[in-house]
C-alpha cells in the first residue's frame, strides 16, 4: 500500500473524514433520516458542540453497521478515491452531468418546442447545449429513458447519475465502496438503475472520471493514480 506521506494535508483531512466521520458528508436524504430517527431539540442543532456530538453519534452508529468492512481507506491510489471523496457541491454537479449525459439520446431525439423550452428550463441551457453536442463521445446515452422521465427532466438526470457513479466504484474494496453508497441518495441503491447505462464498473468509472476532469481539474490532479 503506497505511503500517505506525500499526501497533501487537505486531502488527508477529507480522507480522515471520509474515514471516522462519515455523517459529515451523507446525502441529504440520508442525512434527513438519521436526523428523523433521534432528533435533538430544534433550537439547538446549531449550535456548533450539538452538532459535533451528533455527528460523533451518528458516525459511531453509521460505522458500526459496516462490521468488518469498517476498517479505514488508506490506499491514496484507489481509483474510485477521486469520486469517493468529493465534496458534495462537486458531487452533485457530477451526479447532475451524469445523469445528463445518459439522458442524451433521448435529448438530442427531442424536437418539439414544448419538450426543449422544458428541458432547457429544468437542465439549464449549458447542459442542453453539452448533451446534444459534447456529450455523445463518452456515452450514447441510453437507448430508452422514458421509464426516468415520470417526474421530469431534472429528476431523471440525478437519479441515472447517482446511479452511475455508483456503478463507478461498484467494484472497489467494501471499505470504500459502502462509504461512498451514503454520499448518494438512497435511489441509487436500485441494481436496475445502476445498471441502466449498460457499463461494468471499470467503464462507468472511467466515464465519470472524464466527467470529473471536465468540471474540477485541480480536484483530480491530486490523487496519484489519475496522474
Amino acid at each position: 500500500m503506497p505511503s500517505l506521506a506525500h499526501t497533501p494535508p487537505f486531502l488527508m483531512a477529507r480522507l480522515l473524514e471520509f474515514n471516522l466521520l462519515p455523517s459529515r458528508s451523507l446525502h441529504a436524504e440520508r442525512a434527513q433520516a438519521l436526523l428523523d430517527a433521534g432528533p435533538a431539540p430544534a433550537h439547538l442543532l446549531n449550535q456548533p458542540a450539538v452538532q459535533r456530538a451528533l455527528h460523533r453519534r451518528w458516525s459511531a452508529e453509521l460505522l458500526a453497521r459496516l462490521g468488518d468492512h469498517a476498517a479505514p481507506v488508506h490506499d491514496v491510489t484507489l481509483p474510485a478515491l477521486p469520486l469517493a471523496l468529493a465534496a458534495q457541491p462537486l458531487l452533485a454537479r457530477l451526479v447532475r452531468d451524469a445523469g445528463v449525459l445518459l439522458l442524451g439520446g433521448h435529448l438530442r431525439r427531442t424536437i418539439a418546442r414544448e419538450p426543449v423550452l422544458q428541458a432547457r428550463t429544468e437542465l439549464g441551457a449549458d447542459s442542453l447545449a453539452w448533451a446534444r453536442n459534447g456529450a455523445a463521445q463518452l456515452h450514447p446515452g441510453l437507448d430508452d429513458a422514458q421509464p426516468w422521465l415520470g417526474a421530469g427532466w431534472a429528476p431523471a438526470a440525478d437519479a441515472l447519475g447517482s446511479s452511475l457513479l455508483a456503478q463507478a466504484w461498484h467494484d472497489a474494496p467494501a471499505p470504500l465502496r459502502l462509504r461512498a453508497d451514503w454520499k448518494l441518495p438512497p435511489a441509487a441503491d436500485s441494481a436496475a438503475t445502476r445498471q441502466a447505462s449498460g457499463l461494468q464498473p471499470a467503464a462507468a468509472r472511467a466515464v465519470c472520471l472524464q466527467l470529473l476532469s471536465r468540471l474540477d481539474p485541480a480536484w483530480l490532479s491530486n490523487f496519484p493514480a489519475t496522474r
